[in-house]
């Protein structure tokens, strides 16, 4: 008796498990990432918000990229900008992208990703990449993108 209820277990068990990244995350990915870039605008501003256990981690910022980089940010709390030496861990759109997709190529244990219907980006992400190990979880949520003119000189 012990042993068919083990071997059910066990069944039960192997069946209910699945990939914590569905194969169409990929796909989603793809297509938001095509969205994105149909648009041919790398100057951009949009609100942040990283929760991590890592630099500017529960942190809320409106980000400035011009021409592809992070020029500037500034807090939502009133704090004032974000410092120089500390804009090179914020991500821009494409960096995003890229974190997705490694978080695929990883097999993380816990993914979740969605984009704006619309432009593209990435407007929640939420990976933890080993389930036995400690404040290794990254989520990042984003809104309100609006695109700036950029002035040829």
């Amino acid at each position: 008796m012990m042993w068919r209820f083990g071997a059910l277990l066990l069944l039960g068990l192997a069946t209910s498990c699945e990939s914590p990244t569905a194969p169409g995350d990929r796909g989603l990915l793809a297509e938001a990432r095509a969205t994105w870039q149909a648009q041919n605008r790398d100057s951009y501003n949009f609100e942040l918000n990283r929760n991590c256990f890592c630099v500017l981690g529960g942190r809320r910022m409106t980000v400035s990229v011009r021409a592809g980089a992070v020029v500037g940010a500034v807090y939502l709390d009133a704090s004032g900008p974000v410092e120089p030496a500390l804009l090179s861990y914020i991500p821009t759109v494409p960096d995003l992208f890229d974190l997705i997709q490694d978080a695929l190529d990883r097999h993380a244990a816990s993914f979740l990703a969605e984009y704006d219907p619309g432009l593209g980006y990435p407007t929640r992400i939420e990976i933890d990449y080993s389930a036995t190990t400690a404040d290794d979880e990254i989520a990042f949520s984003l809104r309100n993108l609006v695109f700036q003119e950029t002035s040829a000189r």
